[in-house]
């Protein structure tokens, strides 16, 4: 589905992932319009935004620029991390995440400087 919505950048906010949350405020649009914005809510889009009108061309590259996915590739090290909550949660460990993940690195840490300094010696 394609749709051209006019209208004004009316906030710009940054987000914890390094993101930028955009709200942008129509001109008024007919119901069928409208339906098909809402549509396009909660769905991986991409859009051109611009001061002066889209010409045919702008319009045909956008529409050949391959979508990426929905979300940003979690690192390997926020994937660990969210592994390791899911083991604090699952084992209802009762000491805080934060301290337990801090600790738990620290003895990860400590298992491969002992590896290290095996292999170099």
């Amino acid at each position: 589905m394609k749709l051209i919505v006019e209208g004004t950048i009316e906030g710009l906010r940054t987000r914890n992932d390094g993101s930028i949350a955009v709200t942008l405020a129509s001109q008024e649009m007919d119901s069928s319009q409208a339906a098909n914005l809402f549509q396009l809510r909660n769905r991986y889009v991409k859009c051109l935004l611009s001061d002066s009108n889209i010409s045919a061309i702008e319009e045909k590259l956008v529409d050949e620029t391959e979508i990426q996915g929905g979300k940003k590739a979690k690192s390997p090290g926020q994937r660990l991390r969210a592994v390791m909550f899911r083991v604090h949660e699952a084992n209802k460990i009762p000491t805080d995440f934060e301290v337990w993940y801090k600790g738990e690195m620290e003895r990860i840490i400590e298992e491969y400087k002992t590896v290290l300094n095996e292999i170099t010696t």
